[in-house]
């Protein structure tokens, strides 16, 4: 593909758009029919094993194919933020689980009972996973953690970049040297990646949020940015041509990087039907992302917790650009905020960030 190119195909029937044209499509239900219907899928519950509370906020979810197992990340987002703003004394935790793909398809009940991977205590600052990569080469789970200290009677925000062993008989170590705007991490072929969601972590953000300034992107496991030309960075993940995909949410875009020792460049991007979120990689080697079609109504439910947000599922084809609708849920119903997609061989499997268990999918016959 060209460098630069923007991509919007849906099944190959719809080419190339005008950006106006496509922000209002991304609102609108003229939107092909979604390969998993509605009819086909259902949430399961997911508990903690050890306290029987609901996991909520399974915000980004990792995929070791060998095993066949998904590492999920969780944690009430809300719940943590009401309670640093109130100055409460403690703030919540939340958790790392693994669950086997084929024991969350098999759920007659509709729920799970999952065991956190490690213990909370285990973290300086407590325990809030963000993003999270399995590292297949270590057999590691590389996340951001969103630490809390107490500085006087306020508290701060600081990510981590940490590792555990997969099945979290390990404590492996951390660094503390992430962006402060580190927002989902890449772990592939010995390397970490990061991705920072703004330039700036202080009152400027919010102008780059405003303006949709390009001043976010992609940083190395040292946090050293290697490129930081888009709007809202978010989910990463690599293709399996040894490209980085990044997320940029502003953009409604996937800006596929090539990445080298002090720089990654960008070789094409391909549209998306809404804003994506978190990435994942599929067996036949697309992109799946979870995509935010009405950002005012995400903001309403995550900030502020009102009504639903929706949800909607996509997966490209790095190779063509074609783009296919996998999963949506225009009024958030039947599953509010997805922010992660997986396909697997079973089916579509999906997190949120505000919504409790999962969303689980047949695949078609």
């Amino acid at each position: 593909m060209v460098k630069g190119r923007a991509v919007w195909n849906w099944r190959g029937r719809i080419g190339a758009l005008p950006a106006l044209v496509l922000a209002a499509a991304c609102e609108r239900a003229e939107i092909p029919p979604a390969i998993y219907a509605n009819d086909q899928c259902r949430r399961v519950a997911i508990e903690n094993s050890e306290t029987g509370e609901p996991i909520i906020g399974a915000e980004d979810i990792a995929v070791d194919w060998e095993t066949k197992r998904l590492f999920i990340s969780a944690y009430d987002r809300r719940s943590v933020e009401r309670a640093a703003r109130r100055k409460k004394a403690a703030i919540p935790q939340g958790g790392i689980y693994a669950v086997d793909i084929d024991d969350l398809f098999a759920a007659s009940d509709g729920s799970l009972m999952l065991d956190s991977l490690t213990p909370q205590g285990d973290f300086n600052g407590g325990l809030r996973p963000h993003g999270v990569s399995y590292d297949a080469e270590n057999h590691e789970l590389v996340f951001i953690n969103r630490t809390y200290e107490r500085r006087g009677n306020k508290w701060t925000m600081t990510p981590k970049l940490q590792r555990i062993g997969a099945n979290g008989e390990v404590y492996v170590g951390e660094v503390t040297d992430a962006p402060c705007s580190a927002n989902n991490v890449l772990a592939r072929d010995d390397k970490t990646y990061m991705s920072f969601d703004h330039g700036a972590c202080n009152w400027r953000a919010g102008f780059e949020d405003v303006f949709k300034l390009k001043r976010s992107g992609l940083a190395t496991g040292a946090g050293v940015a290697i490129f930081d030309r888009a709007s809202f960075g978010n989910g990463i993940e690599a293709t399996h041509d040894g490209d980085i995909a990044l997320a940029a949410t502003r953009e409604n875009a996937l800006i596929f990087l090539k990445p080298a020792a002090k720089s990654a460049r960008e070789k094409f991007r391909i549209e998306l039907p809404g804003g994506p979120d978190n990435l994942t990689i599929a067996e036949d080697g697309g992109i799946v992302a979870a995509v935010h079609p009405a950002m005012m109504r995400l903001a309403a439910n995550r900030r502020l917790g009102l009504g639903r947000a929706p949800s909607r599922i996509v997966k490209s084809d790095p190779d063509t650009g074609e783009v296919n609708i996998l999963f949506d849920d225009p009024t958030g119903k039947i599953f509010s905020a997805a922010t992660v997609g997986v396909e697997t061989s079973r089916g579509l499997v999906a997190g949120s960030v505000t919504d409790a268990g999962l969303l689980v999918c047949q695949r078609p016959a």
